[in-house]
C-alpha cells in the first residue's frame, strides 16, 4: 500500500493553512499614528483591494513592531482575497465577506520597537518572516512566532520572497519527499516561486535534478542548477521512459496514472499547494489532493499533498542557505505598496519567473505594472449565489441522508414491529452511496462517477437489507475508522435480534 498519507484535513485544507500562518493585526483605533496598508472588505478580483489609512499597530509585551521594507505576493494571497475555492469560507474565511481585511503574508523589515518581555530582538534589527497583514507600512509579530534575523548580505527583497515558497519547497523535499543524496527528482513547474527554490535546494541536498519549464524559461532553470531540463512544450516527462524517485508537482497538469508512469516503483509524488486561479472555484484544488490520498491506499508509489507550517528553524535554514550562496532567490517583476492588486493579477496569469516582490523603498525601481498587466474581467458569482451553494452542499452531504434514513426506518418498523430500529444502517447506507458519487468525481471522468456509484449503491442497497456480507465489504470501502467501530458495534447487535428472519424494507 502506499506509504505517506497526509490527513484529509491537510489535503484539503486550503482552508486549511490559510488562516494557520497568523492571527490578525492588533491595533488602537482611537490612536493617532497612522499607517497605509492594503484592505478588502469583500471577495473578489484584485479590483476589490484599497489602499486605505489605518491604524498602526502597537505591540503587546511579547511582540515586535516591525517597519516592512519589502513583502512578496503568494497564490495564498489571493485565494484569500477570492474566498475561494468557496467551501473554505465555511471553515473560517467568513462566508459572505472576510473576517480578517488585511492580506499578504511574506515580509522583510526592520524591527522598531519591541514589548517589555521581548529579550531575543531589539530596535533597529533586521528580520524576515510570515506575518498576515504583510501589505502594509508597520506589522506586529509575536517574538517567538516565524520571524527570525535577516542574513547579512541577503537584501530586504530576497528575504521578503523566501517564507511561503521556500518554506514549502524545502518541507515538500526533506519532509513530505524523504529526499536523499543522490536519488533523482523532477520538479514540475521549475521556473515559478516555489520551483526556482526546489531546484536548488534539491541541488543543495545532494540530489540530481530535472526541471520542468516552457521554452523561454529553460534558460533560467539551468542557470540555477538543473542538471537536466525539460521543455514542456516539445516533450511530456510522463511519456520519456526515465523515472524519479520524487517528483515535486507545482502544476498539477497530469493524471496521478501519467505520473505514476515517471516514478519509481517505490517513488514519491508531492502535489504542492491549493489549485489555480482557473480551478473550479466550488472546491478548487482541493478535488486533486484527495484523489491523491485515495489513489495512494492501492498502489505502492507514495503519493500525497502538502501545505508548508512556517517555522523559525526552516527560516533560520532557508536564511543559512543564501547566505552560503547555495540559494539564490529568483525576482521577477517588483511592484510598489499601491501596485498590489497590479502584482496579484500578474500572478494570476501563471508567467511568472520566480516571486513577485512588494517594495516599501521608495527609491527602487518597479515594474511597469499598469503598461505590462491585462486587467481580466470574469464572471463572478455573487454573495448570496455563494452562500446558497454552500447551504446546498451542507443540506445535501448532512440533511438529506438523516431525513431519508428516518423515513426508511419509519418504513422498516412499521412492517417489524418490536424490532430495534436501524437508523444507523440505512443513515450508512445512504451516505456511501453518496461517498461513492463523490469518490467517483474525484477519480475524474464521467465513467468512474457511474461505476463508483453503482458499486456503492448495489452495496448499500445489500446493506440495508442487512446482508452480511454487504456490511463486510462496504464497512472496509468506506475507508473509515469511526464507521468500522460503529459497525462493529451497533451493527452485530442487530444481527443477533434478527437471527430468526431476515427483514424486507
Amino acid at each position: 500500500m502506499g506509504g505517506y498519507r497526509f490527513s484529509l484535513a491537510s489535503s484539503c485544507a486550503l482552508a486549511f493553512s490559510f488562516a494557520g500562518v497568523a492571527l490578525a493585526q492588533t491595533s488602537s483605533p482611537g490612536a493617532s499614528p497612522r499607517m497605509k496598508a492594503i484592505v478588502y472588505r469583500e471577495y473578489g478580483s484584485p479590483d476589490v483591494l484599497r489602499l486605505e489609512e489605518i491604524g498602526k499597530p502597537v505591540p503587546d509585551d511579547n511582540q515586535l513592531l516591525i517597519k516592512v521594507r519589502a513583502a512578496s505576493v503568494n497564490p495564498l494571497d489571493w485565494h484569500y482575497m477570492e474566498g475561494a475555492p468557496y467551501i473554505v469560507r465555511l471553515l473560517g474565511f467568513g462566508l459572505i465577506e472576510p473576517k480578517d481585511t488585511r492580506l499578504g503574508v511574506d515580509y522583510a523589515g526592520t524591527v522598531e520597537a519591541v514589548g517589555k518581555n521581548v529579550t531575543t530582538f531589539k530596535p533597529g534589527d533586521e528580520v524576515f518572516g510570515g506575518r498576515t497583514g504583510a501589505f502594509a507600512e508597520y506589522v506586529t509579530v509575536s517574538a517567538d512566532g516565524s520571524v527570525v534575523p535577516k542574513p547579512a548580505g541577503v537584501t530586504f527583497e530576497q528575504a521578503a520572497s523566501m517564507p511561503i515558497a521556500a518554506v514549502t519547497a524545502l518541507q515538500a523535499l526533506r519532509d513530505s519527499g524523504k529526499l536523499r543524496p543522490g536519488q533523482k527528482v523532477l520538479i514540475n513547474g521549475a521556473s515559478g516561486g516555489v520551483g526556482t527554490f526546489a531546484v536548488q535546494i534539491a541541488k543543495s541536498l545532494g540530489a540530481n535534478v530535472t526541471g520542468v519549464c516552457s521554452t523561454r524559461n529553460v534558460d533560467l532553470v539551468r542557470s540555477i542548477g538543473a542538471d537536466q531540463v525539460i521543455d514542456y512544450t516539445k516533450e511530456d516527462y510522463t511519456e520519456s521512459g526515465q523515472r524519479y524517485d520524487l517528483i515535486i508537482d507545482n502544476v498539477g497538469n497530469h493524471s496521478f496514472l501519467a505520473c505514476r508512469r515517471a516514478l519509481t516503483p517505490e517513488g514519491t509524488y508531492v502535489l504542492i499547494g491549493g489549485g489555480g486561479v482557473n480551478d473550479a472555484r466550488w472546491v478548487g484544488g482541493l478535488a486533486r489532493p484527495l484523489r491523491a490520498l485515495v489513489l495512494s491506499r492501492f498502489i505502492g508509489q507514495k503519493m500525497g499533498s502538502m501545505l508548508a507550517r512556517l517555522t523559525k528553524e526552516d527560516l533560520t535554514i532557508l536564511g543559512d542557505l543564501v547566505q552560503a550562496g547555495k540559494v539564490k532567490p529568483v525576482i521577477d517583476r517588483r511592484y510598489r505598496l499601491s501596485e498590489v492588486p497590479d502584482a496579484i493579477r500578474y500572478l494570476e496569469q501563471g508567467h511568472a519567473r520566480g516571486k513577485v516582490v512588494i517594495t516599501l523603498d521608495p527609491n527602487a525601481e518597479v515594474s511597469p505594472a499598469s503598461s505590462s498587466v491585462a486587467k481580466v474581467s470574469e464572471a463572478r458569482s455573487g454573495p448570496v449565489v455563494i452562500a446558497l451553494g454552500l447551504v446546498g452542499i451542507i443540506v445535501g452531504v448532512s440533511i438529506v441522508p438523516i431525513v431519508v434514513a428516518l423515513a426508511l426506518n419509519r418504513r422498516f418498523r412499521r412492517r417489524n414491529p418490536g424490532k430495534k430500529p436501524y437508523r444507523w444502517g440505512y443513515y450508512f447506507s445512504v451516505q456511501s452511496f453518496v461517498a461513492g458519487i463523490v469518490l467517483g468525481i474525484l477519480l475524474e471522468g464521467v465513467v468512474a462517477v457511474i461505476v463508483c456509484g453503482v458499486i456503492y449503491g448495489v452495496l448499500a442497497w445489500f446493506f440495508a437489507r442487512r446482508h452480511h456480507w454487504a456490511w463486510l465489504t462496504l464497512t472496509i470501502a468506506s475507508f473509515n475508522p469511526l464507521a468500522w467501530i460503529i459497525n462493529l458495534v451497533y451493527l452485530r447487535k442487530r444481527w443477533r435480534e434478527d437471527a430468526v428472519a431476515t427483514p424486507t424494507i
